[in-house]
């Protein structure tokens, strides 16, 4: 009898094919439709400081703008030659991510925050402090509460001295999928609009209290740059 674990649906032959397949289709579409946002991009500065440096930063923003995150983060820093590195979990869902991921030419960690989170997190300082990647950090990932930062993004920062950069983004037209974030989903042809704040170094040696205050600190930053995203909608200036 043997002892290895079956393997799971998406490590078969046939799975690793739709998966890989799906990644490529979910790659083509948001292509097309990706082409056609019209960005609105606030705190450029830091953006460009970072593209020059090629220093890492742990880019941060909340779980319901993942979908604005990626297109934003892709179009304008990866494909600029900024190694970003993304967290995808050991599902069949993870896999995907990881698929997709490498198509964007984007670097993977396979691991889980919820789940293990130690280990996740031991993986990507490794990527940053001997590849120099930039990880992104969803602070109220993976399941919640929303607009609530966990501590792992300024462990992180702290641990490997590298600022985060905050950011906020909304969108003009988007539909919300029934998940726990109310999922944002631009339509074609909207109007994106991201903020990018000043990197923001966490000091080493604070005390609980201290780390605690910095926490709050940094969720208030990614919901205000949040919020100046959504009413910049409004004010019919752009910075693009």
């Amino acid at each position: 009898m043997s002892n290895e674990s079956p393997r799971r649906w998406h490590e078969r032959p046939l799975g690793a094919f739709l998966v890989r397949l799906g990644a490529t289709l979910l790659r083509l579409g948001f292509l097309l439709v990706g082409a056609t946002y019209r960005l609105d991009l606030r705190g450029r500065e830091h953006i460009e400081k970072a593209l020059d440096e090629k220093s890492a930063r742990v880019l941060s923003f909340w779980h319901n703008r993942v979908v604005l995150g990626a297109w934003f983060l892709y179009n304008h820093l990866s494909r600029k030659g900024f190694d970003v590195l993304v967290l995808a979990s050991l599902s069949r869902d993870g896999e995907l991510v990881t698929q997709l991921a490498r198509q964007w030419g984007l670097s993977v960690v396979r691991g889980s925050s919820s789940r293990g989170g130690r280990d996740a997190l031991r993986k990507i300082y490794r990527a940053v402090r001997g590849q120099g990647s930039s990880p992104v950090i969803i602070p109220d990932g993976p399941r919640g509460p929303m607009y609530e930062m966990k501590v792992g993004a300024l462990i992180l920062a702290q641990m490997s001295q590298t600022p985060i950069l905050p950011m906020g983004f909304a969108a003009s037209r988007f539909f919300q999928i029934k998940s726990w974030d109310r999922l944002i989903v631009p339509w074609p042809f909207a109007r994106i609009v991201v903020v990018v704040g000043e990197p923001e170094t966490i000091p080493k040696g604070l005390s609980d209290e201290a780390l605690e205050a910095e926490r709050l600190r940094v969720e208030r930053l990614i919901s205000r740059l949040t919020r100046e995203a959504e009413e910049a909608l409004s004010d019919g200036v752009t910075d693009s």
